[in-house]
């Protein structure tokens, strides 16, 4: 997905080393758009895609993640500026390295250690209860909340049509059966039990978790890819997926992640992997439009999985 990253500039680095800002560092670079080091407890995020508005919203969001008592660090916007006709935020500076620098995958999934970082953050994040700034943030680009009223699987359901409307033909073309498929998504997605609404990351993977020297969570980073406030099980559901999604043993990773999960957090696997098809669906063409890059090949995979298959009962 490299072709689809956001890269430092030496004018951003001049830039904040005018205003300010001498000691001005590149941090990280990735879809979302470069972040950079200001030296004095903050950071500066220069904006690939999204506007003023929307990152105010995003601001609002990040506000009620941070007082919602989470045993870890989250993002806190400080400001939104638009400069040079791109937006940017400065943000609080958050301490830890990357999971993913830990994380180690075999034919048996991902390390115990990691897992269990995993799904304790999965579980402080369900506790959090859902506000009108979580469920006001549009996923995957749009312009409108992701939803408003009604339920979340509701809100869910309508997403997917909306994709498949744009790119449903594409889909079944690669996919057998996929009217069939989704039919049958759409049909189970409003007999899931209601449970009570938390904060959803979306985008929960070993480079958006920070961890301390032993390894424990110190922060959770990038929320905005799907994040909003529903049903926590769909947060556990897509981690279990995208921990390790290209790796040589991602699909031991993908299953023993979920079973895990089962086992601890009480979540029926066939939400699970129901919810798995879902998001497969939702973000196949989150980078591009006619499938041309990793990610969609990845999302058809999922498809064509047999478990996946199975709860859906379609063959």
């Amino acid at each position: 997905m490299s072709d689809f990253l956001q890269e430092h500039t030496v004018e951003w680095l001049e830039y904040f080393g005018r205003h300010g800002y001498p000691d001005v560092k590149p941090l990280g670079a990735g879809v979302e758009g470069a972040i950079y080091r200001l030296g004095d407890g903050t950071v500066a995020k220069v904006w690939a895609r999204r506007g003023v508005s929307e990152l105010v919203r995003m601001q609002k969001f990040y506000a009620d993640v941070a007082a919602g008592g989470l045993p870890f660090d989250t993002p806190v916007i400080l400001g939104v500026e638009e400069i040079d006709a791109s937006a940017v935020t400065f943000e609080r500076e958050l301490f830890g390295k990357p999971l993913r620098e830990r994380l180690s995958t075999t034919a048996d999934g991902i390390d115990h250690r990691s897992a269990t970082a995993v799904i304790g953050i999965l579980r402080a994040l369900a506790e959090v209860s859902a506000t009108a700034a979580m469920t006001a943030l549009p996923v995957l680009g749009e312009q409108d909340p992701f939803w408003s009223d009604g339920s979340f699987t509701e809100a869910l359901s309508a997403l997917l049509v909306r994709r498949v409307d744009r790119f449903g033909s594409l889909i079944s073309s690669e996919v057998e059966g996929f009217d069939r498929l989704f039919a049958r998504v759409l049909e189970m997605l409003p007999g899931l039990e209601p449970v009570p609404s938390a904060l959803i990351h979306g985008d929960l993977f070993g480079e958006n978790i920070l961890v301390d020297k032993a390894g424990d969570p110190s922060a959770v980073l990038d929320f905005g890819f799907i994040s909003t406030a529903g049903d926590p099980r769909f947060d556990a559901a897509v981690t279990a997926m995208i921990m390790d999604m290209y790796g040589p043993y991602a699909s031991a990773a993908t299953q023993a992640l979920t079973a895990r999960i089962v086992e601890e957090l009480g979540y029926p696997i066939e939400v699970l992997i129901l919810y798995q098809a879902a998001y497969a669906i939702a973000t196949s063409n989150s980078f591009t439009s006619d499938g041309s890059d990793g990610h969609f090949s990845w999302c058809m995979a999922q498809l064509d999985r047999a478990d996946v298959r199975d709860v859906l009962k379609v063959r």
